[in-house]
């Protein structure tokens, strides 16, 4: 693998972390701990979403292994 790849990689997986703690530790507790149906609705929102883009990404590392 080229250097160039691997760090390519790593400030993805960098990123990802980030903004996968971000979400979790600050944006979803806040928005359970209000009184607010709307704010609930977006927090799990977001988690499917989370979820989803984990799931894409997941497959997209597969096929790009499996690629090369």
């Amino acid at each position: 693998m080229h250097a160039k790849k691997i760090f390519e990689l790593l400030m993805s997986l960098l990123a990802y972390a980030v903004v996968s703690l971000l979400w979790f530790a600050y944006a979803v507790p806040d928005m359970i701990e209000q009184d607010s149906d709307l704010l609930l609705i977006m927090a799990a929102t977001g988690s499917i979403i989370w979820m989803c883009a984990t799931g894409c990404i997941v497959l997209y590392m597969i096929q790009k292994v499996r690629a090369t």
